[in-house]
């Protein structure tokens, strides 16, 4: 079986935080993996929104958000060693 190890250090120096959600999508000779967080799910229903969110409904719906997606409020920022592979 062939398989693709999502985990390491290598994560971390790309400025991803052990237990970030993240949303991996493959696409030909590409993956994209990329922060996916309740703050910023609020901001893209409401900016697609043309009339008022039902704020009760969507935070039920995020606790049920396919994958698991975690609360996780603040994200802090990651500070990178560039150029600094260990």
């Amino acid at each position: 079986m062939k398989y693709l190890l999502l985990g390491g250090d290598w994560l971390k120096r790309a400025g991803f935080i052990n237990g970030m959600p993240v949303k991996i999508r493959a696409m030909k000779d590409c993956i994209v993996i990329t922060p996916q967080h309740t703050r910023e799910l609020w901001g893209c229903l409401e900016g697609m929104s043309v009339v008022n969110i039902n704020k009760q409904k969507v935070a039920q719906w995020l606790k049920t958000f396919p994958g698991a997606l975690n609360d996780t409020g603040d994200i802090p920022v990651v500070k990178r060693n560039i150029g600094q592979a260990k």
